[in-house]
């Protein structure tokens, strides 16, 4: 397992901006359609190449139904598992172990995280911040600003 695959993946991507963080970790932002910014940290360790993103921040309601929403979409999921932090803000995380370490797993799984964070984020969104969404849209009536798309 070497930095030398994350490089190789990394000099496939043209525009991707990167940041070396320390030996053998990185972080970038892929761009999604629902989901604009999806920052991913990664870093090599004893087990493997791990992989995290933050998808967002601690719902402020309804925690069971956000929850459950993400543990059913780990089931569907090829590596990457939602998981909470400390702060109960909402992350994507992964490993990829040394012997299964290609530029093409690496592929293959940022490429689920970017789709997994994309087709999840409206639903979770909506679910976890129902009120301040409403609250939002209902001042952007009243100053006649157009609608927030997340609704």
């Amino acid at each position: 397992m070497t930095a030398q695959v994350v490089e190789a993946w990394f000099a496939g991507q043209p525009g991707l901006a990167r940041e070396r963080v320390g030996d053998g970790a990185w972080q970038t932002v892929l761009a999604g359609d629902h989901k604009r910014t999806i920052p991913v940290h990664l870093e090599l360790g004893v087990h493997g190449l791990a992989v995290q993103s933050f998808f967002m921040a601690a719902p402020d309601e309804r925690h069971d139904e956000v929850y459950a929403l993400l543990l059913r979409r780990n089931l569907r999921s090829y590596t990457l598992r939602f998981a909470i932090d400390d702060l109960g803000d909402v992350l994507l995380v992964g490993l990829i172990p040394p012997p299964a370490l290609s530029v093409e797993e690496l592929d293959r799984v940022l490429g689920q995280l970017l789709v997994t964070a994309d087709e999840t984020y409206d639903h979770a969104l909506r679910t976890g911040f129902a009120t301040y969404i409403a609250r939002e849209q209902s001042w952007r009536a009243k100053v006649g600003a157009p609608r927030n798309p997340i609704t």
